[in-house]
């Protein structure tokens, strides 16, 4: 196992303490500065040496990096790469979640095999992680790359043309069968381009919405899965959505590549969402600033 250098050891120590107070700690370091051994070292101290569970979302290029280093850093531990959300049949590509081993310096997959569908299951355990905890009774790190991670369903326009009544010709919402107003304009058919539109129904926008006082507002989305490309599902989605109390810790890497309305900046959100603490790390400063890291770490630490 590696040891940790003193200036590493006291990086350790401050993830550890701020584990203690808060879910989110944030490993700020130049290239170079052992930011991964950091990290694991820390999961490992905050774990007081119990059997634990982890995540980590790396870049595409480190996920056989990361995997590797686990190895050398941490005792008796399982690792575990994300292949994708489950096997795919006959394709010769990896798939699923595959148990990884160092051997004589390089990464193989070897040992068990599984899914994520199958991992959310508690079948005859009193839930999936108690499950877990009696197939695997050591610690597990679960490796995947970010590209990977967010890597979900291609999507098409959801929308009709009228072809009869007193909108024919025009552009309606399927779920209303009018014209779709958004703010105070109605859409034509050369607006639906690359982004995913949307349309509020029972906001009394526009003269032919004829809506009731007492109706609530619904979110209408105008967008669909396209069924006739591949069909996928986001990993880290499917993590958030069904897996929320599986995992104990959570690692973004390189997390300035994660921030802004995008999917990796969403998929960070849901890897805050799903484990009881996270840590980031990243060799530039946001924006610049220390304080920029600061209400970064605020906003991940309010997403459970």
């Amino acid at each position: 196992m590696r040891k940790p250098f003193a200036a590493q050891e006291l990086a350790i120590m401050g993830l550890v303490k701020r584990w203690d107070e808060a879910r989110t700690a944030a490993a700020i370091a130049e290239c170079g500065t052992g930011k991964t051994l950091i990290s694991l070292g820390a999961i490992h101290c905050h774990g007081r040496s119990r059997p634990f569970t982890a995540i980590a979302m790396v870049p595409p290029q480190l996920v056989e990096k990361w995997c590797r280093e686990t190895f050398q850093t941490l005792p008796r531990v399982r690792v575990f790469v994300i292949d994708g959300l489950r096997s795919a049949g006959t394709s010769q590509a990896y798939t699923g979640v595959n148990e990884v081993r160092l051997r004589k310096g390089r990464i193989i997959r070897e040992g068990f095999h599984t899914t994520l569908t199958d991992l959310r299951l508690r079948k005859d355990a009193p839930t999936a992680r108690a499950r877990w905890r009696a197939l695997c009774d050591c610690p597990a790190v679960f490796i995947v790359g970010r590209e990977r991670a967010k890597l979900g369903y291609f999507w098409r326009h959801s929308y009709r043309i009228s072809k009869s009544g007193r909108f024919q010709g025009c552009v309606v919402n399927p779920d209303t069968g009018q014209p779709i107003i958004v703010d105070e304009n109605r859409l034509s058919l050369a607006e639906f381009k690359k982004t995913k539109l949307s349309e509020i129904i029972g906001n009394g926008n526009g003269e032919e919405l004829v809506v009731s006082p007492r109706r609530r507002q619904i979110y209408s989305a105008l967008w669909q899965a396209d069924r006739e490309k591949t069909r996928r599902y986001a990993p880290i989605e499917f993590i958030g959505r069904y897996m929320q109390d599986f995992f104990d810790y959570a690692i973004a890497d390189e997390v300035h590549e994660l921030k802004g309305e995008t999917a990796q900046g969403n998929a960070l959100g849901t890897l805050a969402v799903c484990a009881d603490r996270i840590a980031i790390l990243t060799g530039t400063l946001l924006g610049d600033t220390p304080m920029n890291s600061s209400i970064f770490c605020s906003g991940l630490s309010h997403g459970k």
